[in-house]
């Protein structure tokens, strides 16, 4: 038997019906973002013409003042006007600020032209800002600006102007610095106000006075320029005093200000762990006087919990050295000798290694011509009696010696570890040594960071004939998977040498264990283990620098070298009065 199907009345599938929704469901939310956005602009036009109406209202108060009376109280020009004030209007809250300016009209000359304007306060200029208070959405300040011309002819006041003029570092002006001026005369009074596209504020008609005017430029994330008065016996000497205007004279003044840089410090040890609550200094180059000479940028600040520290610093060139005597550097990430220099608008991520201090410490740093670190440079140091330490930039070390106290995370039942500290020995059961093979796993040792290469593993021991000290070795990043293994990969293979190279398969892998085998054919003599040495590098160590550490007095040989560069030697005298000392090298290709 047949049965026709009537297509007619075939329903819709299940993804038909999830792409017409989908479908829907993007029209209707592409419709309500250009609903939404229009309204939003017809409400930011409506917010934007309520403010610029009370502007026009304060203009039109202002117009029909008292001449004298148009300035601003306790500021010049003095007046009447407040320096800000709140308005509302139609339920919105505007935040209306004042600025009055005497101007020099260049029609009848200026205090500057030949002949000079001695009258040069030719006519008053009004600059309203209105800021909505309670917005919605957000919106930008409106400003609005009108002349007001005496209605009698000007007099000569005999007063004198301030041109105050900033710059940034480049030299290029600073729109809308914030500008405040302090009059220290009597009765005081205060001027705020920003400059122009040219970075300028002209103060025109001021009164005179020696060193009469202290001056601060600001803007929101930018650093900061003052003047200072001469005589403080912090700062006798300012590079920039406090302003002097004499009659009928005009004073140029210029202030340098730029966007600030953020700097980030971490501070570490060799294994990456944070160093917390770490005492330390910056100072900067930039005097603020001289003789004595006045730093600008000069404090001393603390690392938090997480060995971390952040603040912002205006463009210079900068140098941070350690408040605490119990610990020197190991290493810095980039290189921060003998300054570190600080651009505009930037951010920094300074990565400081730190070491406890030893009676003397000696911190090489290897740097090519261009100041770049040199990785892998042969260090080597040879005090009086010939007796050599060798290292390797960007290379450190990791020992362990001490097994004792259940200082291991497993063992077979015969191994020795308590009787002997600092060892491991088969142990004596009943007058003789177990012929069989004994081992002992490590504690997981943690290198802080996934970034890591392991290069070379040593051990010290006594092996007599018979006996041997054979190791396997395991790393992972989630401190749990141990699969212990030879130089092959695997777990059939052993290490068999005093010092060999770690393989290739264990680079970038956080958490290290060693497993050491112990054996004896002879029941009457143990092999025993005395020390074994990781050594590696990591992002937690800079690549360019070794630091000696516990050295004596006297006097040494400094030898560098790397291969495809040349060849420095040195000597170096060494004093316990000096328990620090940072020693540069560089080497051509």
């Amino acid at each position: 038997m047949k049965f026709l199907i009537n297509s007619q009345d075939r329903g819709f599938s299940l993804i038909e019906i999830i792409l017409t929704l989908a479908i829907l469901s993007f029209v209707f939310f592409f419709t309500y973002q250009i609903y939404n956005n229009i309204q939003q602009v017809v409400l930011r036009s409506k917010i934007y013409l309520t403010i610029l109406s009370i502007l026009q209202d304060e203009i039109e108060k202002i117009r029909v003042m008292n001449y004298e009376d148009i300035g601003i109280i306790d500021g010049w020009p003095r007046g009447i006007l407040p320096r800000e004030k709140i308005i509302e209007k139609e339920n919105l809250q505007v935040l209306v600020k004042y600025y009055v300016r005497n101007i020099d009209d260049p029609k009848d000359g200026t205090i500057t032209s030949t002949p000079r304007d001695t009258a040069p306060a030719d006519y008053k200029l009004i600059e309203l800002e209105g800021q909505a208070l309670n917005s919605l959405i957000k919106t930008y300040p409106q400003k609005l600006t009108a002349i007001i011309a005496p209605k009698t002819l000007e007099t000569i006041t005999n007063n004198g102007s301030l041109f105050i003029k900033v710059i940034n570092s480049r030299g290029n002006p600073v729109n809308a610095a914030n500008i405040k001026v302090d009059y220290l005369g009597d009765p005081s009074f205060t001027i705020e106000d920003l400059t122009d596209v040219n970075g300028e504020l002209r103060l025109i008609d001021i009164l005179p006075g020696i060193n009469i005017y202290r001056i601060y430029a600001t803007k929101q994330n930018f650093s900061q320029d003052r003047t200072y008065p001469p005589g403080d016996p912090q700062n006798p000497n300012p590079v920039l005093p406090d302003q002097t205007v004499k009659r009928n004279e005009v004073t140029f003044v210029t202030f340098q200000i730029d966007k600030l840089s953020l700097i980030n410090l971490n501070f570490f040890d060799k294994l990456c762990r944070p160093f917390s609550q770490i005492n330390f200094g910056v100072k900067g180059e930039k005097l603020i006087g001289v003789n004595p000479d006045v730093l600008k940028t000069k404090f001393t600040t603390t690392t938090d919990a997480n060995g971390q520290k952040s603040f912002y610093l205006e463009w210079d060139n900068y140098e941070i050295n350690l408040a605490d005597n119990n610990l020197v550097f190991l290493g810095m990430t980039p290189y921060l000798r003998p300054r570190f220099i600080v651009e505009p608008d930037k951010v920094y991520n300074l990565n400081l290694t730190l070491a406890s201090s030893s009676p003397i410490n000696l911190l090489v740093t290897v740097l090519d011509n261009n100041r770049n670190y040199l990785e892998d440079a042969e260090v080597k140091l040879i005090d009086q009696q010939n007796r050599l330490i060798l290292k390797r930039t960007g290379e450190e070390s990791v020992f362990d010696d001490n097994w004792n106290n259940q200082n291991y995370s497993e063992i077979s039942a015969g191994i020795e570890t308590e009787l002997y500290p600092g060892e491991i020995r088969l142990k004596d059961i009943g007058g003789s040594y177990p012929t069989s093979t004994e081992f002992l796993i490590s504690k997981t040792i943690d290198f802080g960071t996934s970034t890591i290469f392991y290069k070379k593993f040593v051990f010290t021991g006594n092996i007599p004939p018979e006996t041997s000290i054979k190791f396997q070795v395991a790393a992972n990043n989630d401190n749990s998977t141990w699969n212990f293994v030879g130089p092959d990969g695997t777990e059939n293979s052993f290490f068999e040498t005093q010092e060999f190279s770690l393989p290739g398969f264990l680079v970038n892998k956080r958490y290290f264990r060693y497993k050491v085998y112990l054996k004896t054919n002879d029941p009457s003599i143990t092999p025993s283990l005395d020390k074994i040495t990781i050594f590696y590098s990591s992002s937690c160590l800079s690549s360019g620098q070794v630091l000696f550490q516990n050295l004596t007095p006297g006097s040494y040989t400094l030898e560098v070298n790397k291969q495809n560069y040349g060849y420095s030697s040195q000597n170096l005298n060494l004093s316990s009065s000096e328990l620090y000392k940072e020693i540069e090298v560089i080497l051509s290709p």
